[in-house]
């Protein structure tokens, strides 16, 4: 025979398991509602994107969904990603986190880089060891592209602004598949003349200028203006006229 102490004891047992049943069903359902209507931040993801290094020299394609994923959304990388970037291959799922940072997860919920947007659709991350990444929508990428058509004229090879050394043409002659001639006007300084260049070309974001004694690299600085990299103290820039 159960003492009437022990039913009391068995019913107060038998309460709390419904009572923590209940609970996690509306856990459950509050989990599930959430994942069902995420931020506005978190749709402004949906889409095409690229992570980069600092230099743009290694990029990898990605793809951003709002489809639910094992502790995040469902993130599509390039089959070259994990070769470009080998941290990235276990990367599985996106979560946004605090302050709206965009987080690629593994299986396992680490966190593998960890995003915060320093401008309009450019977000930078830095992993110990492997320095900074990048990563901006393909649409912004495309749209920040030089084209060549872009840089076809007359240009003023400058030293600050002030001091004119040289001024040439960007022709549209192209001698090879990738490259354009380049047309020296009379009067150059001497450094640039002894150059003797010959030939122009893009190398990704970068303005190459190639001669017979070396080449220029330069960087777009405005619409007008590129500056020659890497920086120095003695700046060396091409303005367009």
């Amino acid at each position: 025979m159960v003492a009437s102490g022990q039913v009391g004891l068995w019913a107060g047992f038998s309460m709390l398991r419904q009572f923590v049943l209940i609970a996690l069903v509306v856990v459950s359902a509050v989990g599930d509602a959430a994942a069902q209507t995420p931020s506005d931040a978190a749709k402004s993801m949906v889409g095409a994107w690229e992570i980069s290094n600092a230099a743009r020299d290694k990029t990898c394609p990605v793809a951003f969904s709002l489809d639910a994923g094992a502790g995040g959304f469902k993130i599509e990388l390039d089959a070259a990603c994990a070769t470009v970037f080998p941290s990235l291959r276990d990367v599985v799922v996106w979560a946004m986190g605090p302050r709206d940072a965009v987080r690629l997860l593994d299986s396992k919920g680490v966190i593998i880089l960890d995003f915060t947007e320093v401008e309009a659709h450019m977000y930078e991350a830095e992993r110990k060891g492997e320095g900074l990444f990048f990563m901006r929508t393909q649409a912004a990428i495309q749209a920040a592209t030089v084209n060549p058509e872009q840089l076809f004229g007359e240009w003023t090879l400058l030293k600050e602004f002030e001091k004119p050394l040289c001024k040439l043409t960007l022709s549209n002659t192209a001698p090879g598949t990738e490259s354009y001639r380049i047309t020296v006007k009379p009067g150059c300084e001497a450094s640039i003349a002894g150059m003797g260049l010959s030939t122009w070309r893009l190398d990704r974001d970068e303005l190459v200028l190639s001669g017979r004694s070396g080449a220029f690299r330069f960087s777009e600085s405005d619409n007008t203006t590129w500056e020659r990299i890497p920086p120095s103290t003695d700046p060396l820039l091409l303005m367009r006229q």
